[in-house]
């Protein structure tokens, strides 16, 4: 999640006329001169310096053999052309409306004790589980110290990686996750909200109060996703926003590269008629997903908290249309 990757986009393998807008610079940084052997002791006599890793979770390190797969899947993401309106599609299907609005009722009881203390939008948190995991049924069958390990060595973003690697042998070392069950996806996600292993460090909460941290359960995923969202920012009195139609011209343009917030007033005396129903002192601004579909949005500060999720304009607009189909 947090390294953001774009693994939806990545999933998708979906190949349109112009580049995503969403595609992420990756530039192929130095490769490591050390064999995988050295560099897999190397890490270990470093970390075993810090004194807080036990011998027997070092030693995972040694077992790992080096993953090409993840480093193909890593170093392919930018050639991947994909329009709004096809990963919308993709994203947002007649089934996953039905299996969302299904979840809301089965688990509204505990969507409801989240939301009582976290503060955080039970559709937001409903539609980030549909996405991220399908509704926690395709977590991710990688390897996650396999992974971490094999991107760090790869060098791409070598002191990222290391960092997460660092983390994730700390989950282990506090027991949240068995190695066995320690799987995710390539770029080493994992759990049904797809927590990066520094994400979990910070966020992850204990809330059915097990003494365990488990993001494969429903509860401590959730809860901890809102625990997420609400220490970066969300407003719950605040509407996400909305699709409009607006003539685009120089000024608008600027206004959206420069992420300039507006007031309602100022963009309802540019033309905008709002379907919901907003505060007066209300800032939006506006987002153009890419130049092909000439789809429109005006959004208001929760957008960018869901950016800090994932920094990808095509998913946080995906999240808070597929929470928008949620019917309480």
């Amino acid at each position: 999640m947090q390294y953001i990757i774009f693994i939806v986009i990545a999933t998708y393998c979906i190949t349109a006329n112009s580049l995503s807008s969403d595609a992420p610079n990756l530039e192929i940084q130095s490769k490591n001169t050390l064999t995988w052997e050295e560099w897999i002791n190397q890490t270990k006599t470093d970390l075993k310096k810090k004194n807080i890793y036990s011998d027997s979770v070092l030693n995972y390190l040694g077992k790992l053999s080096f993953n090409k797969k993840v480093v193909q899947l890593d170093r392919k993401q930018p050639e991947f052309k994909i329009t709004f309106n096809d990963y919308l599609k993709n994203t947002i299907s007649k089934k996953r409306i039905s299996e969302i609005n299904k979840k809301s009722n089965k688990y509204r009881d505990l969507l409801d004790k989240i939301k009582l203390k976290y503060k955080v939008d039970s559709k937001i948190l409903l539609s980030l589980w549909g996405i991220e995991s399908s509704f926690g049924k395709h977590t991710g069958k990688f390897d996650i110290l396999r992974s971490l390990a094999s991107l760090a060595y790869d060098g791409r973003r070598r002191d990222f990686f290391v960092k997460e690697l660092q983390n994730a042998l700390i989950i282990l070392e506090n027991n949240h996750v068995d190695k066995k069950s320690f799987q995710g996806s390539w770029a080493g996600a994992f759990g049904q909200t797809q927590f990066m292993p520094s994400t979990f460090i910070k966020y992850a909460v204990d809330f059915d109060r097990d003494n365990k941290i488990d993001l494969f359960s429903q509860p401590d995923a959730l809860a901890s996703g809102a625990n997420y969202l609400h220490s970066e920012g969300w407003d719950n009195k605040l509407i996400w926003g909305e699709k409009v139609n607006i003539s685009i011209g120089r000024e608008f343009r600027n206004l959206s590269e420069k992420k300039i917030y507006k007031s309602k007033t100022y963009w309802e005396k540019n033309g905008i008629n709002f379907k919901k129903k907003y505060n007066d002192n209300d800032q939006l601004r506006l987002v153009i997903p890419d130049s092909v579909d000439n789809q429109y949005f005006l959004v208001t500060k929760n957008f960018d908290v869901i950016l800090k999720w994932n920094r990808s304009n095509y998913f946080a607009l995906t999240v808070f249309l597929l929470s928008d189909e949620v019917i309480f």
